[in-house]
């Protein structure tokens, strides 16, 4: 078993794979060899002793990289990643996997075939507020868990010139924020029972489903899950309610923001931390009267998808997004297009 850094090749650099990838690397104890990039210059002013491939089979050719990190066009993702584990290379995934179930079908067994990991990058089950709320739920604070909102809406009323606008294969808002709302809300419940969903192009001349509702069924359990680019009210996070308590919580993680706009990382000891205004607050029943607190906040720890990566390709324990997983995210997704197209509830149990 080696003990060195894990080797990652990253392909892609632009906002995912400079904001969302790379900072994490040095906290997570992973090292970064190359990165395939069309802009040698962007990557080598913040990286410069590592190695830039013109493409992506440059990268995947390189004996060096023992991960293939892909942080690119979500149309890219399915290729990529077959082609990856054709060259004996472990693969992660930006979200959305893959655009369709067939296409996550087939890597899953290439990568079964290759011995080697596939996974999604689903760095929001390590959001503060969603540790949180699974800490809550396992200390039966709120009790069984009746009904559950998540929201993760913007305000962005004019569409932009970029391949994430563009009407092309596992493009769109339900493929982008829907994919860190489903696979939180399978954390939790697992697999829904049924999906009945509406999706819109709502913006004057948008390309792609910018918004989405959808409701789901998990025994007597109510999952509501929504994203929009025309909410300018867009602070509710989450709304929990069970048979012992409920929690609200409103404002997002603080991770993206601090990487993005405040020169935050994870060394520094601001990272991951919610400012106490945007704290939940836990309604209890006690002694017949409602009791409302704030819930102390678990750190925020993005780094720690790529630690739990690491113990995984070294030394064999489950990576942290199963690949089977990821694929239940697409299911219910293309669950909610054919709900949407049809205005039925689609049934996925059995």
């Amino acid at each position: 078993m080696s003990t060195e850094p894990l080797r990652i090749g990253l392909v892609g650099y632009g906002l995912a794979g400079k904001v969302f990838h790379t900072p994490l690397y040095a906290e997570a104890g992973v090292q970064l060899v190359a990165v395939a990039s069309s802009d040698a210059d962007k990557v080598r002013a913040d990286h410069p002793d590592v190695r830039v491939h013109a493409d992506a089979a440059g990268l995947m050719a390189d004996a060096q990289v023992e991960l293939v990190v892909l942080a690119s066009p979500s149309f890219t993702h399915a290729p990529l990643m077959l082609e990856a584990l054709a060259a004996g290379k472990h693969v992660l995934s930006d979200k959305p996997f893959t655009a369709t179930v067939a296409e996550a079908d087939t890597v899953i067994a290439a990568a079964r075939s290759a011995s080697r990991i596939a996974t999604c990058y689903q760095n929001r089950r390590y959001d503060a507020d969603f540790l949180t709320l699974q800490d809550l739920i396992a200390q039966g604070r709120l009790g069984e868990v009746v009904h559950y909102e998540s929201h993760y809406d913007r305000f962005n009323p004019q569409p932009r010139d970029r391949w994430q606008e563009q009407d092309r294969p596992g493009v769109g808002l339900h493929y982008d924020l829907g994919a860190h709302l489903i696979d939180q809300a399978l954390v939790l419940f697992g697999l829904p029972d049924w999906v009945q969903a509406d999706v819109q192009r709502q913006r004057e001349g948008s390309a792609i489903i910018d918004n989405f509702q959808v409701r789901m069924g998990k025994g007597r359990c109510r999952i509501e899950l929504g994203a929009g680019m025309l909410v300018v009210d867009n602070s509710l996070r989450y709304r929990v309610h069970g048979t012992g308590g409920s929690w609200c919580k409103h404002h997002v993680d603080p991770q993206e923001d601090q990487l993005r706009y405040l020169d935050i990382g994870p060394q520094d000891e601001r990272y991951g931390w919610e400012a106490e205004s945007h704290l939940g607050t836990l309604s209890e029943m006690k002694e017949g009267q409602v009791h409302t607190s704030r819930t102390a906040a678990r750190r925020g720890d993005w780094p720690r998808f790529y630690r739990e990566l690491s113990l995984a390709i070294r030394q064999g324990t489950p990576p942290p997004v199963l690949a089977e997983e990821a694929r239940d995210v697409i299911a219910v997704i293309e669950a909610m297009l054919e709900s949407s197209r049809t205005g039925c509830r689609i049934n996925l149990s059995g």
